[in-house]
């Protein structure tokens, strides 16, 4: 089973959804701007949408400073699928596709609908130290990559511990998949909200020629608001990965009002970087201000760079959680939220638990906020937490509702 945070979000419109890493600054201006003038004239609609994205392209190509071709798709996880199917499929012998986790489920998903569960490996990243790559992982990748890797999915930052990783391993990482003949994705859906992160994406963009099995993979769902509109792109280093995805995917895949928005924002970035320094001092601040909360009261905070923070209870936290949501004291007539239901229906006979029931997502769900339990996550159990930035006044309400139950 797969369980996403924000899925509950449209029934649950009392509550303040913390388990959504979408932007803390809503839709981006131009964006509201592109709809209402799409709303004003919706004539263009009756025709149908342009099947090569050229004008999105043009301006994304344009942004990025980036000079091969650009696949679009109907979000990140549309393109993760036809990146599976086509690269990950007929996996025989010794292969293995791959996945670096902890990490987003759907590129378990992705894959499974390519090939079996026997035939993805699982590199996952140790606690110890704190879920980020190091030396002694890029040598079992070497290992594992010696007996024929199809595809690799790893995300920087990553989801959902916000590791951004270091240039240099990247491109360690990047060689190594060059010399095995392996695809190699690099989901950077995340990268705006981290400095870091964005640079390391444009300077392998600058150094393009020496990665053609590399894509860069990103969607307009998290640093501009635009979950709903569903628009991704991916940028393909050659025209031996890109030519076989376009050839694959399906007519019409972005709707028009997605391609007219998504230029529209993408133009709007070129022109200024208002949006960008508003979104990254907001972050940088409340990440501050929530990590130095769940510090106060004796919890891990990890360090991470992407609109979110990751978060691990000790056995007394976890037991003031779990003795505040089972009390029902505090609001008697109120009911804890179950989360969302699960998203596929790949391994339906199996029964994963529920990571919403977490104890601080049940202690949390009686003051109506939901955050995202991690027990689901390769490498983690329902001691970590991954909670989204939002904007001051809701973390605000957040920091009140948590003070009332790990400091009581």
């Amino acid at each position: 089973m797969f369980f996403h945070g924000g899925t509950n979000s449209r029934r649950l419109n009392d509550y303040l959804d913390f388990s959504a890493n979408t932007s803390p600054l809503g839709v981006h201006k131009a964006a509201s701007r592109a709809l209402l003038a799409l709303s004003l004239d919706p004539g263009i609609l009756a025709a149908y949408p342009d099947p090569n994205c050229t004008e999105l392209k043009e301006a994304l190509s344009k942004y990025w400073k980036f000079k091969g071709p650009v696949l679009c798709g109907s979000g990140a996880a549309d393109i993760t699928q036809l990146i599976s199917m086509v690269f990950g499929k007929n996996v025989q012998g010794t292969a293995f596709n791959l996945i670096v986790e902890p990490a987003f489920s759907e590129y378990e998903n992705a894959l499974l609908m390519a090939c079996s569960d026997e035939k993805i490996l699982h590199l996952t990243l140790e606690e110890k130290n704190d879920f980020k790559f190091t030396e002694n992982d890029l040598a079992r990748l070497e290992k594992i990559l010696s007996g024929g890797v199809p595809l690799m999915f790893m995300a920087s930052p990553s989801n959902p511990a916000g590791n951004v990783m270091p240039f240099e391993m990247i491109v360690k990482i990047a060689q190594l998949c060059e010399k095995s003949n392996t695809v190699l994705v690099l989901d950077s859906c995340f990268c705006q909200f981290s400095e870091k992160a964005e640079e390391n994406v444009r300077t392998l963009i600058a150094r393009s020629d020496e990665f053609p099995h590399l894509i860069i993979l990103n969607a307009f769902t998290k640093f501009y608001g635009m979950a709903g509109l569903r628009l991704g792109y991916a940028l393909c280093f050659s025209s031996d990965v890109y030519n076989p995805l376009v050839n694959a995917m399906r007519p019409w895949t972005i709707s028009t009002d997605a391609q007219v928005t998504g230029t529209a924002v993408i133009r709007a970035e070129i022109e200024s970087d208002s949006w960008r320094r508003q979104m990254i001092k907001l972050v940088k601040d409340e990440r501050k201000y929530l990590s130095e909360f769940f510090v106060s009261t004796g919890a891990k905070v990890l360090s991470g760079e992407g609109n979110y923070i990751l978060v691990q209870l000790n056995e007394e936290l976890q037991n003031k959680a779990a003795a505040y949501a089972s009390s029902g004291e505090h609001n008697k007539d109120k009911k804890g939220h179950n989360g969302p239901k699960k998203q596929s229906l790949v391994n339906e006979e199996l029964h994963t638990p529920n990571p919403f029931n977490a104890p601080l997502c049940q202690a949390l769900a009686l003051h109506k906020i939901v955050i995202r339990g991690c027990s689901d996550f390769y490498g983690m159990d329902s001691s970590w937490y991954r909670v989204s930035i939002k904007n001051h006044d809701e973390n605000t309400h957040l920091v009140k509702a948590l003070e009332k139950i790990l400091k009581k």
